[in-house]
């Protein structure tokens, strides 16, 4: 059965109507053949009743006087005239005695006994297919019962030719009957095919509509579904070109939030370096000033070079940056403190001593920076800004706090929560925001408005990422 398992299901299912039409077909031949089989026995049985009517008549005179001789004649006389009906044996039963009388015709070599049943039924017929006759009995008086064997040779001859012709036209009927279902069967489903192919193409290359001359007019169901099929069409493919259409749309987004995360990241250590620069150019001759200023003028080179590639983590993955240590926060206190000046804002800051953290140095300055910008620029004139790091119990703490009005509703939410929008001036802190999360950081926020606010990250590790 798995080659019919293979084959497509709309074929499968005109084939398997034809095969259901054919078998029922010949299920009721059968039926039919056996029906007539046995009607053939009925018939047959009745005749030789009738041949026994006549044959009671003649030797029951004989059997009343218990003349065997004349029993012997009347049943010889009987063999030997016969019309249309054949006897090949003739008996005369005494259910007490047994076989009184019993002749058979020339062409038998010798006598057969009648079957056992004529002994104990008054009345019943047996059929022998070896010989193609049949033994009739019928009872004859109180005790006795005549018997013949006629010969159905013909009738069985004639009701096999018969037999044979029945099957065969029914055999026909039956073929044509499963053929006609089949195409019938294929014609109906002719939309269901198209409509099958069109799914097939959909699946490979893309849905297609179904044209307007493969719909069915005299069908409404048929109609109905390939309608729908060609609206269901018509709305991926519409789908289809807008979602080609964000994607472009986020591209160009995502390029354009690189470009201004890199020319914000970028901007804030330039203008340290820059202070630097002045002060080569007007401390030059003093060594310590010159070296102090060069060395800022150094580590702002990486950092420019940590903050482009901790910005471009976000849209691919890049190995993890040094260790944190605190001269990369001292180095961030130096590079906003040009905008603390422009501002009049103090920048103190308490960090505890530790030699190096596992979190990356990159990342830390940039989340670092951005806080203390936004402190900074929130801040009032001659305000104070803080910068707070310590570790304690495999927990590493980075808390900025000023002075300025209080961050924002939509900035409390948009750092606290990663579901929320953001907003224009929030470009600072979607990127704490994003690099807080990518370190497994929990950031808190305190304070409320007119009473400036306390931004605390805490940054979970294990004992081994402590030195």
């Amino acid at each position: 059965m798995k080659w019919f398992i293979r084959l497509p299901l709309l074929v499968r299912i005109p084939l398997l109507s034809a095969i259901m039409i054919f078998s029922i077909a010949m299920l009721v031949a059968q039926i039919a053949v056996l029906s007539l089989s046995k009607q053939y026995e009925l018939l047959t049985e009745r005749v030789g009743q009738v041949y026994l009517d006549g044959l009671s008549a003649s030797v029951m005179p004989a059997y009343k006087k218990n003349d065997l001789d004349g029993i012997q004649q009347s049943l010889r006389q009987s063999l030997d005239v016969y019309f249309g009906v054949v006897d090949r044996q003739l008996a005369l039963i005494d259910r007490d005695t047994g076989i009184i009388a019993h002749v058979s015709g020339p062409n038998l070599d010798g006598t057969t006994p009648p079957p056992d049943a004529a002994f104990k039924n008054l009345t019943g017929y047996f059929y022998e297919p070896d010989s193609r006759s049949i033994w009739i009995w019928r009872g004859l008086g109180e005790r006795g019962v005549v018997a013949a064997n006629l010969d159905v040779s013909a009738f069985a001859r004639e009701r096999s030719a018969l037999l044979l012709r029945l099957i065969l036209i029914i055999a026909l009927l039956s073929m044509m009957a499963a053929l006609g279902g089949y195409m019938v069967i294929r014609r109906m489903e002719r939309s269901l095919r198209t409509l099958s192919e069109h799914l097939s193409h959909a699946v490979a290359f893309g849905p297609q509509k179904i044209e307007e001359s493969c719909i069915p007019r005299d069908d409404q169901e048929t109609s109905t579904l390939m309608r729908a099929y060609n609206r269901m069409t018509t709305a991926v493919q519409d789908r289809e070109r807008l979602t080609e259409e964000l994607t472009k749309q986020n591209q160009n987004a995502l390029l354009g939030r690189i470009a201004a995360t890199l020319a914000h990241e970028i901007r804030n250590p330039l203008t340290g370096m820059m202070t630097a620069l002045q002060t080569i150019h007007m401390y030059g001759n003093d060594t310590r000033s010159r070296d102090e200023a060069l060395d800022l003028i150094d580590r702002g080179i990486k950092s420019l070079q940590g903050v482009t590639e901790a910005t471009l983590n976000a849209y691919r993955p890049s190995a993890p940056g040094p260790k944190l240590n605190s001269q990369d926060l001292h180095d961030v206190l130096l590079l906003v403190k040009p905008h603390a000046d422009l501002k009049n804002v103090s920048v103190v800051q308490k960090i505890a001593p530790y030699s190096s953290v596992k979190l990356d140095a990159f990342k830390m300055r940039q989340i670092a920076l951005n806080l203390l910008l936004n402190a900074i620029q929130t801040s009032p004139e001659g305000g104070t800004v803080s910068l707070q790091a310590s570790c304690h119990e495999a927990v590493f703490i980075l808390k900025v706090e000023d002075e300025g009005t209080g961050l924002p509703q939509e900035a409390r939410r948009f750092l606290l929560d990663n579901g929320a929008a953001r907003s224009d001036r929030s470009l600072g802190l979607e990127v704490v925001r994003r690099l807080a999360h990518e370190m497994r950081g929990e950031v808190t926020v305190h304070g409320g408005a007119g009473r400036g606010s306390i931004i605390e990250i805490a940054f979970s590790m294990v004992p081994d990422d402590i030195q």
